[in-house]
């Protein structure tokens, strides 16, 4: 990685911890969003012309992050601490990509904040970010999202790619999470191009052919849910009912009501909605991965 040979070459004088009392460094941003500064002293006039030309040059005061934006670019990519309290409700993102440079920044913020309130966008880059939507409803609408980004790409003259990512909690572990989404992005625009929106369980096949799938991808709301033994032989039992919540209570023998009530807690605590298939589907492969990196 080309950061990693700047840091080996600049030793002391490079650093990815920004801060504004650092007013020796000359900053810049990488295209995935990773800030990192290097002493101007240490910088000759062709190593900076060279990195302005491979890198955005980063100056927090230039107004192109809110408050609470910036807050959340030195956590993900320094060694800022979180802008949330760990007590906070949970968190899903929602990644983002324009073909076209976004030329009004202010219009397309306030439009997408309309469609997804309480959130923050993050500017990877003029093409690319990413809109953190803290305390989401636990089920997506897909529907309504796929009418949305109609609606922006003849409103704004772009074409507009979303790759949703999944109800995460409030934790230590967040920021691994979610750097490991952006990177799967990556691999799920250039592999599904043609879709514009997509889910990540919609995803989830394909990130394991291309043996994308870490353990640090998975959501710890889901881990959690796997350690109710109670929830995870009634899952197993609904999946071989095919998603029959009927046929799963008699085989268990168990009031029908008590199967949806598991499901329902199920699904609003993780966000899969396993009533359909392709969400079952990827929490089944979720579940037989995480049993394979625990034995």
């Amino acid at each position: 990685m080309m950061i990693d040979k700047l840091a080996s070459h600049y030793k002391e004088a490079f650093s990815l911890a920004y801060s504004h009392e650092k007013k020796g460094y000359k900053w810049y941003k990488s295209e995935d969003g990773q800030v990192f500064g290097i002493l101007k002293e240490a910088l000759s006039e062709q190593e900076e012309s060279l990195l302005s030309t491979l890198y955005i040059s980063y100056d927090s005061g230039f107004g192109e992050h809110s408050e609470r934006s910036e807050k959340w670019l030195h956590y993900l990519y320094g060694e800022n601490s979180p802008p949330f309290v760990p007590s906070a409700n949970g968190i899903r993102c929602y990644y983002f990509f324009s073909k076209q440079p976004v030329s009004d920044r202010q219009s397309f913020e306030e439009a997408m904040q309309g469609s997804i309130p309480a959130s923050t966008i993050l500017w990877i880059s003029r093409h690319k970010g990413i809109i953190f939507e803290e305390s989401p409803e636990p089920v997506i609408d897909k529907e309504s999202f796929d009418q949305w980004i109609d609606t922006f790409t003849s409103d704004f003259f772009i074409e507009l790619h979303i790759y949703i990512g999944q109800l995460h909690k409030m934790s230590v572990e967040l920021k691994a999470r979610i750097l490991s989404e952006q990177a799967s992005f990556e691999v799920i625009y250039n592999l599904f191009r043609m879709k514009k929106c997509v889910t990540f369980s919609e995803a989830l096949p394909v990130l394991f052919l291309n043996g994308s799938v870490s353990g640090q991808l998975i959501s710890e709301l889901l881990r959690e849910s796997l350690e109710d033994s109670e929830l995870v032989q009634t899952l197993n039992v609904y999946f071989e009912c095919n998603l029959n919540v009927s046929l799963t209570a008699k085989k268990m023998y168990m009031h029908r009501n008590s199967v949806q009530y598991r499901i329902d807690k199920f699904i609003e605590k993780t966000g899969l909605d396993i009533r359909h298939f392709h969400e079952a589907a990827a929490f089944s492969l979720m579940m037989k991965y995480l049993e394979q990196l625990a034995e």
